[in-house]
């Protein structure tokens, strides 16, 4: 064991107290003592440094230079899978900038210039053919920890799940399908449903040219992938091809429903069902769909994952049933996820994706919803563009509306790339120097942010939470459950509840730290404490709380977001219960349940609130740069309002994460192009 841990360059406990204390450190050591300061800097935990280490250690033969180089490759492979990228350039040109990144997040401490450039010429030594042959492999197919295939380097695994994905995809675009309706079919069943319009708000929702082309491509083709941004009717257009589906033949119990988490699958099932319910003059197809049971389901539930086996139910070998499947907020799809997804495709069924290309992508390695659009959003091949469809119309902003207007203005402007955009000069962008100036209309840029958070949170506090008499009246009194349902007066207070709850949403970069979700939580619990004079309790009735963890037994996902009451059932005493919507019920659950899985949600990261909509957003950037702060999140954060955002931090911070867009490096299309072109 003491030999082993020799070469990994560590001691273990009994080497360090058998030696004497004077005992100088090896240059190996010194250095894996330096790597772990750049670890946080990369996104690393303190323990990357031991498994890059142990996985080193299974090279022999290395001396102490080469070896340091072999471990810091195998941290640049983990830090670029935590960033999200399935491989990572390590040689050529190509390579010249996010090495330099790279090594200059890991080794900026203890390392110089030259250290550094030394650490590059050694990995391009390691990666030849045989140098590191037990580590490193040089063929697709070699089953070694690390691959690298000119001039990139992968996870073998990662690698092999790309693979798979464009197999699955490449069968999916090449194979005929023998189920498809004809071009006069489809014309008559989207003709028949623009006929009977859905209406909302009094209005016919009616098909633009766009729109109508998004509901060809997705029933017309095996492989549809439909993109645009907030607003663009991506979920109107869902119910419009459940509509002609069911004309061409594929009915409610052939379709398959599904969204990444079970908030957007929730928000799905609301939408559809909304739409249906309006429909002018319903058809019977349109009848049977409203009598049926469309219950979207989270991607790991449709596949029918157990987390205690850690397996799928359906596969390759297991196929689902059904004849198509609609998957919603395309862009938080990760590459594994998206393998498992396309691997348990039936051989006739049809793949439809929608989402927002510019928004984050997945939080796990992958950007496959990029990947599958033409240039310049992902370079796709003929084959895979013919069944892509951008949808660039906006129907949520009111062109009356100068407020909100204002607000998607903004947000294309960053999606632009417009890095000026918070320099004064912009008159979409109104710079307040205190929240006192605060009109919580249209986009606001309140600077100064040290001094000016606390009075943001007074405003916000004062505008969006505490003054509102109506949220203190709603939960002053017990929620009464008969049988374990509310009844139906307590139904339409909740409803009320929520709608005041979900209006308003303080957005973070950062989950921790002193510009981080969880501290404007706390802060904004001590403000509501002091109204309720409810001593030290971590939660009260009224607060607003978000899902951790997936919870598989209770049906609540990470990032589902409900409220918290005081219930009352028979004769039994007060207890405070977590309560979550579910179509036009609400299920409650005892906090003691979920005490773990639970925190309060005032304040979010801009990642959770993917797939949200609120009238108001204060969007906090954090107090320094950061490679988190990027143009996406600054879009995302952005559309995620309807009516007003505050931007809080520094005008220079906001600029430079325009300009920082998220690049993932994948050979997602490489590969799928590679086999579309055979």
């Amino acid at each position: 064991m003491n030999s082993k841990y020799a070469t990994l360059g560590f001691d273990t406990a009994s080497r360090r107290f058998e030696r004497d204390g004077g005992a100088a450190q090896s240059e190996l050591q010194r250095a894996l003592g330096n790597l772990e300061a750049g670890a946080d800097r990369a996104n690393l935990g303190a323990d990357s440094i031991h498994l890059a280490a142990e996985i080193a250690a299974l090279e022999p033969g290395l001396d102490e230079p080469s070896r340091l180089a072999l471990i810091v490759l195998i941290l640049i492979s983990l830090a670029a899978l935590e960033e999200g990228s399935t491989r990572f350039p390590v040689t050529g040109e190509a390579s010249r900038k996010p090495m330099d990144q790279m090594l200059g997040a890991l080794c900026a401490d203890g390392f110089d210039d030259a250290a550094r450039e030394r650490i590059r010429t050694a990995i391009a030594d390691l990666v030849r053919p045989g140098r590191c042959a037990f580590v490193i492999g040089q063929r697709p197919d070699e089953r070694k920890p690390l691959l690298y295939l000119e001039p990139s380097l992968y996870h073998q695994r990662i690698h092999h799940a790309e693979n798979r994905l464009a197999e699955h995809l490449a069968r999916l675009c090449t194979q005929p399908d023998s189920t498809a309706p004809g071009a006069a079919a489809l014309k008559a069943a989207i003709d028949d449903v623009a006929a009977r319009p859905s209406f909302l708000d009094g209005r016919a929702i009616s098909l633009s040219p766009e729109q109508r082309l998004a509901v060809e491509t997705a029933v017309g083709s095996r492989l549809a992938v439909i993109s645009g941004g907030p607003g663009t009717g991506k979920t109107s257009i869902v119910v419009t091809i459940l509509r002609v589906l069911a004309r061409v033949g594929c009915g409610a119990g052939e379709v398959a429903l599904a969204a990444p988490t079970g908030k957007a699958a929730y928000r799905m099932r609301d939408s559809i069902a909304l739409g249906l319910a309006q429909i002018s003059r319903p058809s019977k197809e349109d009848k049977a769909l409203g009598e049926a049971s469309l219950d979207p389901a989270t991607i790991h539930r449709l596949l029918g994952y157990s987390p205690e086996r850690g397996t799928f139910r359906h596969h390759a070998r297991n196929p689902l049933a059904a004849r198509a499947v609609i998957v919603d907020e395309g862009s938080m799809l990760d590459l594994v996820l998206m393998e498992r997804l396309a691997a348990a495709l039936a051989d006739s069924a049809q793949l439809v994706i929608l989402g927002d290309a510019n928004q984050l992508p997945s939080v796990a390695a992958g950007a496959v919803f990029r990947d599958l659009l033409p240039a310049p959003a992902g370079p796709v091949g003929k084959k895979l563009a013919r069944g892509s469809v951008e949808l660039r119309h906006n129907y949520r902003m009111d062109a009356a509306d100068e407020s909100g207007a204002t607000v998607l203005e903004t947000a294309n402007r960053i999606n632009e790339g417009t890095s000026e955009l918070f320099a004064g000069g912009a008159p979409s962008v109104r710079m307040r120097r205190s929240a006192a100036e605060l009109e919580f209309s249209g986009v606001e840029f309140l600077m100064n942010p040290a001094a000016s958070l606390e009075p943001l949170l007074d405003r916000w506090d004062e505008e969006m939470v505490g003054s509102r008499g109506e949220l203190g009246e709603l939960t002053a009194d017990d929620f009464q459950l008969a049988k374990g349902e509310f009844t139906e007066p307590d139904r339409n207070r909740l409803a009320r509840l929520f709608a005041l709850l979900s209006s308003a949403r303080i957005l973070c970069v950062m989950r921790v730290g002193s510009a981080g979700a969880e501290m404007f939580n706390e802060r904004m619990h001590r403000r509501a404490l002091s109204r309720s004079k409810g001593g030290r309790a971590p939660m009260i009735a009224g607060e607003p709380v978000i899902v951790l963890r997936n919870d598989y037994e209770n049906s609540l996902f990470n990032g589902d977001q409900g409220a918290l009451v005081n219930v009352r059932e028979g004769g039994a005493s007060r207890s405070l219960a977590a309560v979550f919507p579910r179509g036009d019920r609400f299920i409650p659950f005892r906090i003691e349940m979920l005490r773990e899985r639970l925190a309060l949600c005032y304040a979010m990261t801009v990642h959770k609130a993917q797939g949200s909509e609120f009238t108001w957003v204060a969007l906090v950037l954090p107090e320094r740069d950061m490679p988190l702060l990027s143009r996406e999140v600054l879009y995302t954060g952005v559309s995620r309002s309807r009516r007003s955002v505050v931007i809080a931090g520094d005008p220079k911070l906001a600029a430079l994460g325009i300009e920082r867009k998220i690049d993932r490096f994948s050979g997602l299309s490489e590969a799928l192009n590679l086999r579309l072109a055979g």
